[in-house]
């Protein structure tokens, strides 16, 4: 019945196989089964067949030499390598897939939290790219959360550039933080900006991490004092020291004037000036008042304070007398650094019964002393 299952019947069906096994594996074999085909033909017509032509010696040699020529190029290990290979692969893909997934959640996460905060932040790269929360590039401001560092000085005030790159130059390992104030081209206008920083380094990489907030000029440098806009001006002034003569408390006004403020506003702008008189009164009030509504404006830059704290206002005469900031208040922002110049007359009340613009009229006096040339101080006491 098997008759026909010899030796060289049993090669074609090997042969078969592995012709198969090549074509599923590597997707090559076209010349093995192109030979395979020729010599099964032959095998059938000039041998099983014994048609004339070819002698069956011929025919064999063919059978055993395409047999052997296809088993001699059939590499094991690179057809079954190749299969492991792309299960290694497909793992590896799915295992990078999860990380990234992860990852990107985890990004996202992160990204959001940052974006709850009210003041910006930045982080500058090694290569000088950065990269901000959504607060950051409302105030700088930037349509991308990515910008390079050039971009960002490029938005910055062209006065305040070099002494922004001093400020992160002078930065160290030892001494990484940093703090400083600049102008930034938001809209059709500069606005103020505040940054505190720290510089980070890491195998030779250096890296900024920032936090920006805006400067309202009005309300500079964020107190609960308004310090300029919203101060109490002359008529609640008046009405403060009448309600302190009527408690029959001992009390000093101050009354002084920053001279050199128009000077400085017509030099750099009156944002500057506004920024300089708020730091300044909110140095006055912070030193000398327990009540921070004590501070009136009454004029654009003539202000009064009202002390009922003795030794306050000894605080306030020892500092006078030794100098010091009292005299020569100087202050940086941005690439200005400048000092404002006050006067101060001082009144110490002691009689209630007065009218209370006669009071003031005193202290009045007490100050054009003080600004008078020939008065060695910028101080005059009314005693």
């Amino acid at each position: 019945m098997f008759d026909w299952l010899d030796l060289t019947a049993v090669v074609f069906m090997v042969w078969f196989l592995l012709i198969v096994i090549k074509k599923i594996r590597t997707k090559k074999g076209e010349l093995d089964a192109f030979v395979f085909f020729v010599a099964l033909a032959a095998e059938i017509i000039f041998v099983r067949f014994n048609q004339p032509g070819i002698p069956v010696i011929i025919a064999r040699g063919l059978s055993y030499g395409g047999f052997l020529f296809s088993v001699l190029l059939f590499d094991l290990r690179t057809v079954f390598q190749k299969d492991l290979t792309k299960l290694q692969l497909k793992k590896l893909k799915k295992d990078f897939d999860d990380l990234a997934d992860r990852s990107e959640l985890l990004r996202q996460r992160f990204i959001t939290m940052l974006d709850l905060l009210d003041d910006g932040i930045a982080f500058r790269t090694d290569d000088d790219m950065m990269y901000g929360t959504k607060a950051y590039i409302d105030l700088v401001p930037f349509e991308e959360h990515e910008f390079s560092y050039e971009m960002f000085l490029m938005r910055m005030h062209p006065d305040d550039r070099s002494s922004y790159k001093e400020t992160l130059n002078k930065t160290s390992r030892r001494k990484p933080d940093f703090h400083t104030k600049y102008r930034m081209k938001h809209k059709n206008e500069y606005v103020w900006i505040q940054e505190k920083g720290t510089r980070l380094e890491y195998q030779k990489r250096t890296m900024f991490i920032t936090l920006i907030k805006g400067l309202d000029v009005k309300k500079y440098p964020g107190t609960n004092v308004d310090v300029l806009n919203q101060l109490a001006i002359d008529s609640a002034y008046f009405e403060h020291i009448q309600a302190l003569n009527h408690k029959r408390n001992p009390y000093t006004i101050v009354v002084f004037e920053l001279s050199n403020i128009p000077a400085i506003n017509e030099k750099y702008g009156r944002d500057i000036g506004d920024l300089m008189m708020g730091e300044f009164i909110t140095k006055m009030a912070y030193h000398f008042l327990k009540d921070i509504h004590a501070v009136f404006r009454l004029t654009g830059i003539r202000f009064a304070m009202v002390i009922t704290d003795f030794r306050k206002v000894e605080m306030l005469r020892r500092a006078l007398e030794q100098g010091g900031d009292l005299i020569n208040y100087r202050m940086r922002f941005g690439d200005v650094e400048e000092s404002v110049y006050p006067s101060f007359g001082l009144h110490h009340v002691k009689l209630f019964d007065e009218p209370v613009d006669a009071t003031a009229e005193r202290v009045m006096k007490a100050l054009n002393i003080a600004l008078d040339e020939t008065t060695p101080e910028n101080y005059f006491i009314i005693r």
